[in-house]
């Protein structure tokens, strides 16, 4: 196009154009004519239209449809920078070369952040065709979540090069697929992968036919990759679908992803891990990515030869050449995609090898391989008892355990290869504390667990992922009960540190139940929650609880027998136990009630002449609120197994309550105490004259109660009065008794119960009230004990938890205890004892300042027990310096500082005292963007965060901010938490407006010296 340019004019008049004519005149700037304003006008109403016509184009869905796969297409989650919308292409209705001449190359870029900081641009090249050949096709198979059963995998042979320094992978896979239906359509989850190009290939396995490609398309939605065969293919026939890909190494935690470790000298050390579940094997390799699609999988790793490579199975051969190693893995047992394992590192090993031929290893960072040696003797034992308990001996004859220096959750239970975060594997004697040892060998047996319920035997889809979790949580108990029948872990955890907070949370309206539906991929992510875990073993325990512990084994020996190397859903597993039984309970029926709907019931006793009428109604913590989008709460029953004890006599009764009312026998003047040793998964709310006889009982003699139930007494009243079913001087009452209470669970059940009050009235003057009756109930206690490292666990938690509070609450001997050992570990270099060593840091950076809190923030950094690291960064969240908690919360951005990993975890310390919930609720207010930017992909960062820091919100202003922020921008994957909060924050004002003068009144008549 040709343009007039006008020369400067200096006021000598007009000058004739041989097109138009203009005027200039002396000011400065651009000079157009009137030819050249008219061409922009008319080019940006052309640019318009085209615009409109290219919405219009790709406004539908976010996919792709095409008739090549072009080189690099890039399968990615995230809306690219170019376009808020995927290009879509449709299927052509002449598939010649004519319409590919129609094509123009469009290259997309996306930016990506290396390990280094320095930003790659990924480059993802698409063929765009013509608006005016798309046909949309009639049969569209891709458009739900799950996969057709048209096809279903029986191997995987998977060929993939890792590249710790050019942090890349490159790779082939070769699906073998079973047809079971004909069909012109070969459908395969794929996330994050770049293909080669022309490397898509389909091979009818038989004759080695290739059959030809009409169509392929990726389906971002639902993550799917589309083939469009012109042939169908032929039910009972086995097909080669292969595919050649490649992509890059993140520290996403996600799929497969760098790592890196500081060694003793100061030199990164990089390493490569996975975590694959729920739905990132696609992020790994192609692939049919359910938990009932079962396979097995053939893998060869290629990757440098300073590293080392471990998978789900022994190495099969290796070989070295040009500086690469190449090994190569026996083919596993059948199993589901998110089971596939790998690690390449330079990690050291201890090695121990069972009677029975079984190899067992645990690897770590080489300078913290002495931390292994508790772990190893663990996993020993719970493969022995484990085995013996199901009657079956694991189908692989080895098994690694690694500590991985960055990792999501708390471990992996990937079949022969399990992963932790280091915490949860490492273990160091007189650094490590006594809760440290609990908590690792829980988690090791909640892994080996897995083995057979979950590896073995695996849930059918992901709204049963409660039947993996909640088994192997409850399993665990058992195995940590043989090994260790003095801990009473039964009272000592489940009790008291899964049951009681699930019944909490379970008491939303917001809440779920243990097996919910799944819709969309983010769903299955949100499943992964307490409710799958905690609740889920909670009413297995139950279970176990009426049927007895020798036919709950039969059952799920019965059940892992069946099903092994397949499939089950819940309904099978309940017909399974009810044969067990002798069809003595339909425990289908029974279950159902439990498993198929939120929340649990509150049974309410009242006298009536010579018996106690039962009746049951859904326990809800604010019954004010209005927003459950799940039903009435009058239409929720269930059937109860429903326990009890009298005074005169201490025999278990049980009475059924199939979904209504009941009634038992009354002794008149004697107390009856329902719910033995806190079995039932419910609460229990009696008249106030048989509250009254509880708590005398309690003065009396407390020990006539089960730890458990008198844990539960306190659990189950603070509750009901927080839900306005009792009053809280009853509740409070129910206390006063603790000065002389020696168990750790009913302590520990007062802690978690008197801190929703504390919490919520801390911005008040009743706070200051509270804190002295706790002072005074905790002294005595206090006093009478020695702060030694000795006596079995539960004495030992016991000493922990009194120290604690008594600091908290400002108990002279306390502080001063622990103020003199801070300071001699600072100045003197003095070892703490371990199990008081996170009271002893926190106290120190409470009562100092800049220099304690620097101190203690580089012995965190400088430490190589990641146990220590955490209670030293524990520690620096309760300082009480405005100014060190926001730089400390503004650090979690910085992963030079603190880990990816650890970010939840210095939220969750930052909101353990008022001032730090203030900086932390302020910090994720005013950086929700940034948050959601860098943490929203993480399956539970965002949410544990979203719960750690509104759980004790209390006031209308910031309900309505938080409401706002959540509505305009909400997370991806915590949608049902930012739901939970704005629930629970309702009920925590409806509390504190009906509840505070009640209990300031009860706090002004039970302390004394006090205005």
């Amino acid at each position: 196009m040709t343009t007039s340019r006008g020369k400067e004019n200096t006021g000598q008049g007009e000058k004739k154009d041989l097109f138009v004519e203009y005027t200039t005149d002396r000011r400065t700037g651009c000079y157009l004519s009137r030819f050249q304003v008219s061409c922009l006008i008319l080019g940006n109403l052309f640019i318009l239209c085209t615009a409109v016509a290219l919405v219009a184009f790709v406004k539908k869905e976010r996919v792709i449809y095409g008739t090549s796969m072009p080189d690099a297409l890039c399968s990615c989650e995230t809306p690219k920078p170019y376009a808020n919308a995927t290009l879509e292409y449709y299927y052509v209705k002449n598939q010649t070369a004519s319409v590919t001449a129609w094509s123009e190359n469009l290259v997309e870029v996306e930016n990506t952040t290396l390990a280094n900081g320095s930003v790659r641009q990924e480059k993802e090249e698409t063929n765009v065709i013509p608006e005016e050949e798309v046909v949309a096709p009639a049969y569209e198979p891709w458009k739900t979540i799950r996969l057709s059963r048209d096809l279903l995998p029986l191997l995987y042979d998977i060929y993939l090069k890792v590249d710790l320094e050019k942090l890349t992978y490159r790779g082939s896979v070769d699906m073998y697929l079973n047809c079971t239906k004909n069909s012109r359509f070969i459908i395969f989850h794929i996330s994050h992968l770049y293909y080669e190009k022309n490397s898509v290939r389909v091979v009818n396995n038989a004759t080695s036919q290739d059959l030809e490609i009409v169509t392929q398309f990726r389906y971002v939605r639902n993550q799917f990759f589309v083939i469009e065969l012109r042939s169908e293919l032929s039910a009972g026939t086995v097909y080669r679908v292969s595919v050649g890909y490649y992509g890059y190494l993140h520290e996403d935690l996600r799929g497969i992803y760098l790592s890196k470790y500081v060694t003793p000298s100061g030199e990164t050390r990089r390493l490569a891990a996975t975590q694959l579940q729920s739905t990132d094997a696609r992020k790994l390799f192609p692939c049919l990515d359910e938990p009932d699609m079962k396979a097995a999988f053939r893998l060869t790793l290629t990757y440098q030869e300073e590293y080392e490579a471990i998978s789900n199975t022994p190495r099969k051969s290796e070989c070295i050449e040009n500086g690469w190693k190449t090994t190569t893995f026996q083919t596993t047992p059948i199993m589901s995609t998110y089971l596939l394992a790998i690690v390449i590192s330079d990690f050291a090993h201890r090695e121990v090898v069972l009677d029975n031929g079984y190899d067992i290893r645990v690897w770590s960072q080489p300078d913290k391989i002495n931390q292994t040696e508790y772990a190893i003797g663990i996993i020993s034992q719970c493969f022995k008892f484990f085995t013996e308990y199901f009657n079956i001996t694991d189908v692989l004859n080895k098994t690694d355990h690694v500590a991985v220096p960055d990792f999501s959750g708390g471990a992996m239970e990937n079949w022969g290869l399990v992963l932790y975060r280091e915490t949860a594997l490492l273990y160091e004697p007189g650094v490590s504390s006594s809760e440290n040892k609990l908590m690792v060998t829980l988690i090791i047996a909640h892994e080996v667990a897995h083995t057979w319920f979950g590896n073995m035997v695996t849930m059918a889809w992901w709204d049963d992922l409660w039947l993996n979790e909640g088994f192997a949580s409850l399993l665990m108990y058992f195995a940590m009960d043989a090994i260790y029948p003095e801990w009473n872990v039964f009272t000592l955890s489940v009790v008291a540190k899964e049951v009681f907070p699930v019944m909490v949370k379970d008491a939303l309206t917001t809440s779920h139940p243990v097996s919910t539906p799944i819709a969309t991929p983010d769903d299955i992510a949100e499943s992964f929650d307490s409710i799958s875990y905690s609740k889920g073993m909670a009413v297995l325990r139950m279970l176990m609880g009426f049927v007895g512990k020798e036919d709950f084994q039969k059952g799920l020996r019965m059940y892992v027998t069946k099903y092994k190397f397949q499939n089950a859903k819940m309904e099978q597993l309940w017909d399974t136990f009810s044969e067990a039984v002798d069809n003595q309970y339909d425990i289908r029926s029974v279950m159902t009630t439990w498993t198929r709907q939120m929340g649990y019931p509150v049974i309410t006793m009242r006298a009536q002449a010579d018996f106690f009428h039962l009746t049951q109604n859904r326990f809800l913590l604010d019954n004010n609120n209005e927003t459950d989008v799940n039903g009435s709460s009058d239409s929720f029953t269930w059937v109860v197994p429903f326990t009890y004890i009298t005074e005169d006599d201490d025999g278990v009764q049980l009475i059924w309550m199939n979904e209504s009312s009941a009634v038992i026998p009354r002794t008149k003047d004697r107390w009856i105490l329902a719910n033995h040793e806190f079995i039932g998964f419910y609460r229990v709310n009696y008249e106030v004259s048989m509250w009254g006889k509880l708590a005398e009982q309690l003065h009396l003699n407390h020990s006539v109660f089960p730890e458990a139930n008198r844990a539960g007494l306190i659990g189950d009243s603070f509750n009901l009065a927080r839900a306005k079913l009792l009053h809280y001087d009853v509740a409070l009452n129910m206390t006063t008794y603790l000065k002389h209470e020696r168990g750790y669970a009913p302590w520990t059940a007062f802690m978690d119960s008197v801190e929703y009050i504390r919490s919520s009235i801390s911005k008040s003057g009743a706070y200051v009230l509270m804190q002295k009756y706790l002072r005074d109930l905790v002294a005595p206690v206090y006093d009478s004990l020695d702060m030694t490292m000795e006596g079995v666990l539960p004495e030992r938690y016991l000493r922990q938890i009194i120290l604690k509070l008594a600091c908290e609450v400002g108990h002279k001997r306390a502080l001063k205890y622990a103020k003199e050992m801070f300071n001699r570990w600072m100045r003197e270099g003095m070892t703490l004892p371990s199990d008081y060593s996170a009271v002893i840091y926190t106290v120190g950076v409470m009562e100092g300042g800049l220099e304690e809190w620097d101190y203690v923030w580089n012995r965190s950094q400088a430490t190589n027990v990641a146990v220590e690291r955490e209670m030293l960064m524990n520690a620096l969240g309760q300082s009480q310096k405005p100014w060190l908690l926001w730089r400390y919360a503004n650090w979690i951005f910085d992963p030079d500082r603190i880990r990816m990993q650890d970010v939840r975890m210095v939220i969750s310390y930052l909101s353990k005292r008022p001032l730090g919930r203030m900086i932390s609720l302020h910090l994720l207010m005013t950086k929700w963007d940034k948050l959601n930017e860098q943490f929203g992909f993480d399956n539970f960062l965002l949410r544990e965060m979203i719960g750690e820091v509104t759980q004790f919100v209390n006031s209308e202003f910031e309900h309505n901010q938080l409401s706002t922020l959540f509505k305009d921008k909400p997370p991806k994957v915590a949608r049902k938490e930012t739901l939970n909060s704005l629930a629970l924050i309702k009920a925590n004002i409806n509390w504190m407006n009906e509840n505070y003068d009640v209990i300031t009144k009860w706090l002004r008549n039970h302390v004394s010296g006090m205005l």
